[in-house]
């Protein structure tokens, strides 16, 4: 399938709807693209520990800011890498077959030598924060090739490696600057991110329907049943694991008892909220989420009860 055919020469289907939309790719447009920028807020999870702390130095102000762009371009370079094994599989998706690699307007081998470099310059870079970031950033390099070339077939797995890369990108902000993480918060951020992810998992059969398990093997074992208890036992982890993270964990706060209930029970609201959307199957592009209503609500109350309950004597 030609990029001609796929994109209707100039013009093409969105895949919104039916309404024509003309289309004018350039080849720095297809790149930015395929680098997926608006994907790099889930980077932002690099910031958390030592913003949920609240104390961050000049000089670890700058060694995040740093840590921040590089896990950027390192998440670059795995969707390149991720796209590029994925090019005949996208081309039957109703709208991954517009990416740019599957479209054609990207080369397959020149995005792969790209995503490589990428994935091998970021480690080195980190070096000069410190070493451990540079492993950290080494193993999220890992940890994402794995996904993208085996993983992510294997049912369970692949949503487990999912929450996997979200808590190391924890892990690379806090040892970006010297911020001591509890296991708790990080069980947290897991769970959270398995929540997410099994979300995603149901949203996806309900788009692609019978094709499911031709696009992905690893769908054909994400029945209704199989998400729901993922969403269920994720949801119970993450808020006890919020609980014990405000009140007893290593590292955490340590927030007076009323505080931490406080806190868990405004974000319990917010993972209700969005139990309800993955439940009807329309979470299958969680960056999407972000424009929810409630969901910014509640992550506007949550954290200004936290930051209160920490100014509290």
């Amino acid at each position: 399938m030609s990029p001609r055919e796929l994109l209707g020469d100039s013009k093409r289907s969105s895949p919104a709807g039916d309404q024509m939309t003309t289309v004018h790719p350039s080849l720095a447009g297809s790149w930015i693209r395929a680098a997926r920028p608006h994907q790099w807020i889930k980077a932002l999870l690099v910031a958390v520990t030592p913003l949920v702390a609240l104390h961050v130095s000049t000089i670890g102000l700058v060694r995040l800011i740093v840590a921040v762009v590089l896990s950027c371009l390192a998440a670059s370079g795995t969707y390149l890498l991720n796209d590029s094994i994925d090019v005949a599989a996208d081309r039957l998706h109703p709208t991954k077959r517009y990416r740019p690699i599957a479209a054609g307007l990207i080369a397959r081998r020149t995005a792969i030598v790209v995503a490589v470099t990428l994935l091998a310059a970021v480690p080195l870079v980190g070096l000069l924060i410190n070493t451990s970031t540079s492993v950290a950033l080494a193993a999220y390099g890992v940890l994402t090739v794995s996904y993208s070339t085996k993983l992510k077939q294997v049912s369970i797995l692949d949503v487990v490696t999912i929450a996997a890369g979200f808590v190391v990108r924890v892990i690379i902000g806090a040892v970006a600057t010297d911020t001591t993480v509890s296991g708790w918060f990080l069980l947290a951020v897991g769970s959270a991110a398995l929540m997410v992810a099994a979300g995603k998992r149901r949203g996806e059969l309900r788009e692609l329907g019978s094709l499911a398990a031709a696009h992905r093997r690893s769908l054909a074992v994400y029945r209704d049943t199989v998400t729901s208890w993922l969403l269920a036992l994720s949801a119970v982890t993450l808020l006890t694991a919020m609980l014990a993270w405000a009140t007893i964990g290593k590292g955490g706060p340590r927030l007076d008892e009323l505080w931490a209930l406080a806190v868990v029970s405004s974000a319990a609201i917010g993972i209700c909220r969005y139990l309800r959307i993955a439940q009807f199957g329309d979470a299958a592009r969680p960056e999407e989420l972000v424009r929810d209503r409630w969901l910014q609500a509640t992550l506007v109350v949550t954290a200004t009860i936290y930051v209160v309950g920490r100014a509290v004597p």
